[in-house]
């Protein structure tokens, strides 16, 4: 099975072709922040070499999050398109597993992209071929994050944790005070790569792409600001978690 996997997360830009879980090619565009001019060239150029369209593509994936609310919903409604017009299948994969994914230790993965003023949009997950979430992804104060790992600890023999993504090393005091052996993901573990999302992908259930939605972990301020003056509820079929 052809997949083609897209991440637009982040300042990231991760495009891969994967024929089942091996991963044909990976193309990756660093702190560069405007997705929505090199994507479409990406996606072009890996079809190209590959002597590919996008006809013969089984399954499209992506990261639906969290993330940027403007990066994701580019490569979201990139494949929703593609998947439609071609009735192909398509695959939403979380953010924070395919970060958790590129570890390999045995160890308590904390995935999770900084959310600033000691924020973090995180989860933990048992590391794994399909590391399992047993933090559920949400968006965390640092305080609340250490708790939740901490009652998890409590209840699990950890040999260590391994923080994935951004900005934990500026909590490192408070990492310490859980008095387990920690470390840091590696610049490579750190990014999210198309090509661990094309693996998650064969097995994941697929959706219908008019039902492929972001999952923001948290409220955009324009919804807030309805809600408050509105007062009708939110709507049901978002995704999302408390305001903190």
């Amino acid at each position: 099975m052809k997949i083609l996997s897209v991440s637009t997360a982040t300042n990231h830009l991760s495009v891969a072709l994967n024929d089942d879980q091996q991963i044909i090619v990976e193309k990756n565009e660093r702190d560069e922040r405007n997705h929505s001019e090199h994507l479409d060239p990406l996606i072009d150029e890996i079809l190209k070499e590959n002597k590919l369209t996008l006809k013969d593509i089984d399954r499209f994936a992506v990261a639906i999050g969290p993330g940027s609310y403007t990066g994701l919903r580019i490569g979201i409604t990139t494949v929703k398109m593609f998947a439609s017009i071609l009735q192909k299948e398509v695959v939403g994969i979380s953010t924070l597993q395919a970060l958790a994914k590129g570890v390999k230790d045995d160890a308590l993965v904390v995935a999770g992209l900084d959310a600033r003023n000691d924020n973090y949009f995180a989860g933990g997950y048992k590391s794994g071929n399909i590391p399992e979430n047993v933090i559920p992804d949400g968006h965390y104060h640092i305080d609340v994050l250490l708790k939740a790992i901490q009652e998890y600890a409590a209840k699990h023999e950890l040999k260590k944790i391994i923080f994935v993504g951004s900005g934990f090393e500026k909590q490192e005091d408070l990492i310490k005070k859980l008095n387990i052996p920690f470390e840091y993901g590696t610049a490579e573990q750190n990014v999210i790569h198309a090509g661990l999302i094309g693996q998650l992908a064969v097995n994941a259930e697929p959706v219908d792409p008019d039902k492929l939605l972001p999952r923001y972990l948290r409220r955009t301020q324009a919804e807030v600001d309805w809600h408050k003056k509105t007062g009708k509820p939110f709507e049901p079929d978002s995704h999302y978690v408390e305001e903190v």
